[in-house]
């Protein structure tokens, strides 16, 4: 009896024990819950997000991030966020700041599911930002797997991106620079593998003519630019000054060359603001101190015809004395007396506008700092000086950038004197190009590794992986640092 008492006993805490359902039963059942909750029910809130009445919802995340807010496409629509998160699991971490406010729309940047992030989709939204290299070497191995999201992997925290560019650069660089020559045979772009230890000389872009550019490496003999401008920069920064108008001045780099408005360079020296001061264009010193304009050669001709017929016309008195002071008829330093008036000079007022003519540009101003040369032929037709001699004045090379290929802010450098980096002083023409080599950069930067006294330099300091000049939209970018 007693024995049967025991194994129905046993009977019932076996039951107890026994689970409710088989194990098998179990495992199906988490396996479609978590399949419901992890595919379905995101993929349907993702696609039809009105059948679960999404609720507006903040980025605290962006409201957190120092980084002002993009600007976004007129097309563009923000994304409603999914109710309750669904979809929160399938993400991996935090956006970047610049890319959360289109963060709740996961196509926006995988534009097929579980797919890797494809270069398109970012070319979608950075439409201007320039290729690396350009089309022609695009086909070398090292670059065949590299894609934008090589560098850039975003869901690392708002400041992720700008964290890994950090990391990034220097010796990141280095792989593929370190030993470019085998890389790709026949690159003028020489190894370059740390500022301090293995840079090569910079190559600096100088005209060849007006219309045509080249860059030429330093360490060589001097450089020099095709250039038909006259100014020696040694006479106009003479220690003791020079003579002006005013009496003895001292100029200093800072006269002529003003910094923009970012102060990363400077604005172009103008003749009117800079020069005019000294290098007066009066023509005519008997009368008023009119002068001829800083433009093309029918406009200064322009200018004399109508003068010496309108003073002729209407007999206007001669002024008395002649405006006091000296006048330059060479270059500074040099004064000559005055050259005779033209209006009581014989001839009609023709032939006074054409002896004016003929002083001003091959005597007294033009010659000065250009090259000029008699041309024959009539002037410009329908311009009042078209029957006047005529002159041509060489083109003087425009200002570019001297090293495209590398970013520089002289703003951080303005403690700095010029003459540390620019031997402006020495120079007596105008070709001389007078860029620093890097012994003069190396003087006070270093490369990865730091130095006591020097300032750490690594590659993003200079140069930015996309060069605006090898974009595939309409209009090429600003240079951008990694």
């Amino acid at each position: 009896m007693q024995a049967r008492n025991n194994d129905k006993l046993q009977k019932e805490i076996d039951a107890l024990q026994r689970p409710l359902v088989g194990r098998r039963t179990m495992s199906w059942l988490a396996f479609v819950l978590v399949l419901l909750a992890c595919l379905v029910l995101p993929v349907v809130a993702s696609l039809w997000p009105a059948v679960f009445q999404p609720v507006e919802e903040k980025a605290p995340q962006l409201r957190k991030t120092p980084h002002p807010a993009p600007v976004l496409s007129s097309t563009y629509v923000r994304a409603s966020p999914t109710a309750l998160g669904l979809d929160a699991q399938w993400n991996p971490g935090t956006l970047s700041a610049s890319h959360q406010p289109f963060g709740l729309d996961c196509k926006s940047c995988h534009s097929e599911p579980f797919k890797q992030v494809q270069d398109k989709d970012c070319l979608a939204c950075h439409k201007g930002i320039g290729n690396h290299v350009a089309d022609k070497v695009a086909s070398m191995p090292a670059l065949h797997e590299t894609r934008c999201a090589t560098c850039h992997r975003d869901h690392q925290g708002a400041e992720g991106l700008v964290s890994q560019n950090r990391r990034y650069i220097g010796a990141g660089c280095a792989s593929c620079h370190g030993d470019l020559e085998s890389k790709l045979p026949g690159t003028q772009v020489a190894n370059v593998k740390d500022f301090a230890k293995a840079h090569p000389q910079f190559r600096v872009q100088v005209a060849a003519s007006e219309t045509t550019f080249v860059r030429v490496r330093q360490g060589g003999a001097p450089i020099a630019q095709a250039n038909a401008l006259k100014f020696p920069h040694d006479i106009h920064l003479a220690a003791g000054g020079i003579a002006s108008p005013n009496g003895k001045s001292k100029l200093e780099c800072a006269s002529c060359h003003r910094p923009n408005a970012s102060g990363s360079g400077f604005e172009r020296v103008s003749m009117q603001r800079d020069c005019q001061s000294c290098h007066t264009l009066a023509f005519e010193p008997a009368l008023s101190q009119r002068q001829v304009p800083h433009g093309s050669v029918p406009e200064v001709l322009t200018t004399l015809r109508e003068f010496y017929g309108y003073v002729s016309s209407s007999k206007v008195a001669v002024d008395t004395p002649p405006a006091s002071g000296p006048v330059f008829t060479v270059r500074p330093g040099m004064p000559s007396g005055a050259p005779a008036s033209f209006v009581q000079g014989g001839g009609d007022a023709r032939a006074r506008a054409a002896a004016a003519a003929t002083e001003l540009f091959e005597k007294t101003s033009c010659i000065v700092c250009h090259n000029v040369s008699r041309v024959p032929g009539p002037g410009k037709a329908g311009t009042p000086g078209a029957d006047l001699p005529q002159w041509k004045i060489a083109p003087v090379t425009a200002p570019h950038a001297w090293m495209p290929k590398a970013a520089f802010d002289h703003a951080s450098h303005k403690q700095a004197p010029c003459g540390d980096c620019h031997l402006a002083a020495k120079s007596n023409k105008s070709s001389d190009v007078l860029m620093p080599t890097i012994k003069e950069c190396r003087d006070c930067h270093v490369g990865t590794e730091p130095v006591v006294g020097k300032v750490k330099s690594d590659c993003a300091m200079c140069h930015g992986y996309h060069m605006p000049d090898l974009h595939a939209g309409p209009k090429a970018a600003k240079v951008m640092k990694p």
